[in-house]
């Protein structure tokens, strides 16, 4: 079978914009590297160790009782810096499948004891968020499954979390955030059979819907 081109339509103005997110272990990478090779589009595999490390240490510091309001803005820093560099990459890619986006890093923030929504730092993290999802044609949600919460490595070589509370909360958190700042752009796979023979025709027939109301850049 031929290969689309990462340009449809007439109405297409410019080769796709996708974002994957889920919780680890859910098959984003897989996925995204099969959409790479299906559309002829580059992958990118965003990293947000440094962003977890920085929160794993806060978190620390919260157990003890030593977490301070100066904890909370160097991190808020840190995920805005993260938030501006991917849009700044973007903004460079006319076409690409993302693995990892704004959402991600907006998510963390969102779980104690860093939820506090209040917060002028909140608010500029959620403007960057929304700047960045008005950039992507389709957002793509994998679904938790049995095998998400078996051990294994991500490819950074960090143990997943096989916890189902913690997953299930973090998932929800992606999930949320996508259908309530991107609705009419996000795309839930099933969970019930996750081939890719299945997920790759649903994920090119919403581009197809996409299509008719492309993004604007």
């Amino acid at each position: 079978m031929a290969k689309p081109s990462a340009e449809v339509g007439p109405s297409q103005a410019r080769p796709w914009r996708l974002a994957i997110t889920g919780a680890s272990g859910t098959g984003k990478t897989t996925l995204g590297r099969a959409l790479s090779e299906r559309l002829a589009l580059p992958f990118i595999k965003e990293d947000i160790g440094e962003l977890l490390d920085a929160q794993a240490e806060l978190s620390r510091l919260a157990g003890r009782g030593k977490l301070r309001r100066s904890h909370f803005s160097n991190h808020a820093a840190l995920c805005q810096e993260h938030i501006e560099r991917q849009n700044t990459r973007f903004a460079q890619q006319p076409g690409f499948i993302c693995d990892r986006f704004a959402v991600d890093v907006l998510a963390r923030v969102l779980r104690p004891p860093f939820d506090r929504v209040g917060e002028e730092w909140f608010k500029t993290l959620l403007d960057l968020t929304k700047q960045q999802l008005e950039s992507l044609d389709l957002i793509v949600v994998t679904p938790l499954s049995d095998w998400s919460f078996q051990p294994s490595k991500n490819d950074m070589g960090r143990e997943r979390i096989v916890a189902v509370l913690p997953k299930t909360r973090i998932h929800s958190l992606y999930s949320g955030l996508c259908v309530t700042l991107g609705p009419e752009r996000t795309l839930f796979l099933p969970a019930g059979d996750t081939r890719h023979e299945i997920w790759i025709p649903l994920i090119l027939k919403a581009l197809g819907a996409a299509s008719l109301n492309p993004c604007q850049t």
